[in-house]
């Protein structure tokens, strides 16, 4: 069994057979066979548990640590429990994950055009980045029963159901606008549908989907928005609900809300492939630069550095290319690297 350092005051993600919760550490059993949370909440509906909760390591799957507390004595063996996942630590923290559910939560469900429809209209028409997906698209302009297109910003997230009220012209115009950037996993069925069913191609697309297969040396699979959240982020196998539909109608609160979660976390998966995975040589040549004129110690040759006219460091910055996958034959095409 591995072993995963946990203390007291920590807050956790727990993946089990059926569920995910998440709760701050308030005890962990004799022989580190359980642990005993408090503060509990429910991560597929954001519901909290009454009570303080003990999970067994017979039960728990996978645990992920969302909020670190302080460092692990070695001294205290309580401090360890063996479980049969291996240690991990989410690639998001839990200030970011509240406010994500917090926007799940005052999400905004549309079926018509009225005040509330405008409204969003005219919010959405100042964003720069947005986030898309939609429900029931799985045949592509096939499918059966398109039903609801789903859009996030940082700041709000409105699901329009476009089975009732289809895409109108000014909510269309938002899609194909060449000023907004648009976040999708899966892209090709998105457009599919919204070009050949609804008269609304899609402008210029950011996909979470390419962006892994772009930068993934060993893996050209189809993956999912929850597998890529749990490969990236590191968040559960198991945190959407996928019992939950949405071809019938009227829609209750826990579908629109599952809908609104499935759009609300691709804007933060977007920002880590760009930034940790595709821009990572950017970063590191960056740092590397940033310190060139601090790093030494002798004020003298920084005195030589700054008076001869011109910055000698910046003849040091490697050229790089994003980490993208190639093949040899295409490495071969590019062999002239990208000038910064």
């Amino acid at each position: 069994m591995d072993k995963l350092d946990l203390i007291k005051g920590q807050i956790l993600l727990l993946e089990l057979e059926d569920e995910c919760v998440i709760g701050e550490i308030l005890h962990i059993g004799a022989k580190k066979s359980f642990v005993r949370l408090q503060n509990v909440r429910d991560f597929q509906s954001n519901l909290p548990i009454r009570g303080n909760q003990d999970y067994y390591s017979s039960e728990i799957r996978s645990i992920k640590i969302i909020e670190q507390s302080d460092p692990v004595d070695p001294c205290n063996a309580s401090s360890v429990v063996s479980t049969t996942a291996a240690q991990s630590v989410t690639r998001i923290d839990l200030d970011d994950v509240q406010e994500i559910f917090d926007r799940i939560n005052a999400h905004v469900f549309i079926h018509q055009t009225d005040m509330k429809y405008h409204d969003a209209i005219k919010y959405l028409k100042t964003q720069k980045l947005i986030a898309l997906t939609m429900e029931g698209i799985a045949g592509g302009r096939h499918a059966s029963a398109p039903s609801l297109l789903s859009i996030s910003t940082l700041e709000r997230i409105y699901v329009f159901d476009v089975m009732w009220m289809n895409v109108p012209n000014d909510l269309r115009m938002i899609l194909a606008s060449s000023k907004v950037r648009r976040v999708v996993h899966n892209g090709r069925l998105l457009e599919d549908v919204l070009k050949h069913r609804y008269g609304a191609p899609l402008g210029k697309c950011f996909d979470t989907l390419v962006a892994h297969v772009s930068t993934s040396y060993d893996d050209q699979s189809e993956l999912t928005i929850q597998q890529c959240l749990s490969k990236y982020l590191n968040l559960p196998n198991n945190f959407f609900d996928g019992n939950i539909t949405f071809a019938n109608r009227p829609l209750n609160e826990n579908q629109r809300k599952a809908a609104a979660k499935n759009v609300a976390f691709l804007l933060a998966l977007q920002d880590y492939l760009v930034h940790e995975v595709m821009l990572e040589p950017f970063y590191q040549s960056c740092n590397r630069y940033g310190a060139s004129l601090a790093a030494g110690d002798e004020h003298y040759t920084s005195i030589l550095k700054l008076s001869k006219g011109r910055n000698e460091d910046l003849i040091d910055i490697d050229r790089f290319k994003l980490n993208l996958r190639q093949s040899d034959e295409h490495k071969e095409e590019c062999s002239t690297p990208t000038t910064v």
